[in-house]
């Protein structure tokens, strides 16, 4: 196999779609959309919210807020979310708490964008960014102090453990509809996330990202994030432990006027860790995962009787399919696998994640050159570009292995944005047997070309 060479920067490539499992889920927060329609009747008549409800809203309402990322040329909106009051610090303004994805835009393009906040008592205040997670989704606000402005009221971050089973209430502003409670089920963490998450059975809709959930008690246990497009009820909330440290860490942050450098900082940390996971090495510290015991890494697993490389442990997931009937000449099996590590950084981009696929195709009555040309591009990045990426390069050679030969192509490209971070994937295709191929694929984003390489490296050796 021949050795593949960093990108170049060349011209600019599509953009990246997101992954496929991140396109199943709907960020609490959206960019503007255009105004409602008339509301549809309901089915029925909603349910009346709980007393406890009603209380818990009339007394922190006036500690929420509306995130509004700002386009500076225009004065307009580009963005909405919510957000909430977690520190006064008198002078030096107040401390906000709300989402990486609903500041995004401003943290890539700081001079492009300004951020104004407003309260369900219509006061507004600007704000400047202070402290970013890019991991954990969440940023930290401070607002900019006004004379003989009142002081503000923070809500209280709970130590407690949450117990499942436990009421839940988010708090936020949905689709610019006015502030608004939510009263749901807190589930456990989220299974299959290297990341921990809180798995809330409570409606979060657009523009809640970045507002809090409460306890029966008031305090914060966890802020809005996002929910599930083809599902009912099934949300998601970031532990306020991972808001509580990014805390102290606003507390002390020196301002700054670029963020992507330490966007770029957070991204090479996560890829690390993936690869550590991957890898075994555990040489680098580790955001907190979700449970000490949890393990990743390469398994084996068979697939029409082929013995083929597979993501092992709790943090990834595999499908299998297979398509065969009296229209197909031909006979497909496949696996998917996906490590579940994908990082939202801007509308464009989404990236840190790790993939797999296996396809066996079995010839029934098909040409030999039509047979042996179905997916044969399957791994390219493609050739294009994007203001993300540069265009990819790509290299194949011929590689005998213990029983079959492959062509191995791989595929590279760099990232513009974030230096040390490249889309890389590999692509083993069976070329021996006319009647049976075995096509491998591993699908990498936002990784260092070291790390890349160990795992594609490690990937054709437990394929061969």
């Amino acid at each position: 196999m021949t050795h593949v060479r960093r990108a170049r920067r060349v011209t600019l490539a599509a953009g990246l779609l997101c992954a496929s499992s991140l396109c199943t889920f709907v960020h609490a927060q959206t960019a503007p959309s255009p105004a409602p329609g008339a509301a549809r009747p309901a089915a029925e008549k909603a349910a009346e919210p709980s007393a406890s409800a009603r209380d818990l809203f009339s007394r922190y309402k006036e500690r929420l807020l509306q995130v509004r990322v700002l386009l500076a040329s225009a004065s307009e909106q580009s963005a909405l979310g919510s957000g909430f009051v977690a520190r006064d610090e008198g002078a030096q303004g107040a401390l906000v708490v709300t989402n990486y994805h609903v500041v995004s835009s401003l943290a890539v393009e700081p001079q492009k964008y300004r951020i104004e906040l407003r309260g369900s008592n219509e006061r507004k205040v600007k704000a400047k960014l202070v402290a970013v997670d890019v991991v954990h989704d969440l940023a930290v606000l401070r607002t900019e102090p006004a004379a003989d402005a009142p002081a503000w009221t923070a809500f209280e971050l709970s130590d407690a453990p949450l117990v499942q089973g436990s009421k839940v209430y988010s708090l936020g502003n949905p689709l610019e509809l006015g502030f608004l409670i939510a009263e749901g089920i807190y589930n456990g963490l989220v299974e299959s996330r290297i990341y921990e998450q809180l798995l809330f059975s409570g409606a979060l809709n657009p523009g809640m990202s970045g507002g809090p959930a409460i306890d029966e008690a008031g305090r914060v246990v966890g802020v809005n994030v996002a929910t599930r497009r083809d599902g009912a009820m099934l949300s998601f909330l970031v532990p306020v432990r991972y808001a509580r440290e990014l805390l102290e860490r606003a507390g002390q942050a020196q301002p700054r006027s670029e963020w992507r450098s330490e966007i770029a900082r957070q991204l090479r940390a996560h890829q690390d860790f993936v690869a550590d996971k991957l890898l075994g090495s555990g040489t680098h510290g580790a955001p907190a995962a979700a449970g000490a015991a949890v393990q990743a890494g390469f398994a084996s697993q068979t697939l029409a009787g082929r013995t083929v490389p597979t993501l092992d442990g709790s943090l990834s997931k595999c499908w299998a399919n297979g398509l065969t009937g009296e229209k197909l000449r031909y006979h497909r099996d496949s696996l998917d696998c996906r490590l579940h590590s994908d990082l939202f950084v801007s509308r464009s981009l989404y990236t840190g994640s790790l993939s797999l696929q296996h396809v066996v195709l079995r010839n029934d009555t098909l040409p030999t050159v039509k047979f042996l040309n179905i997916g044969a591009d399957a791994g390219s990045l493609g050739t294009g570009g994007g203001g993300e990426v540069t265009r990819s390069e790509c290299h194949d050679n011929y590689v005998q292995g213990a029983k079959h030969v492959y062509r191995v192509g791989i595929c590279v490209r760099a990232y513009r944005k974030f230096e040390g971070l490249y889309d890389y994937n590999v692509q083993a295709t069976q070329v021996d047997d006319a009647q049976e191929r075995l096509s491998s694929s591993l699908y990498m984003r936002g990784f260092s070309f070291e790390h890349a390489q160990q795992l594609a490296t490690l990937f054709l050796e437990r394929l061969q």
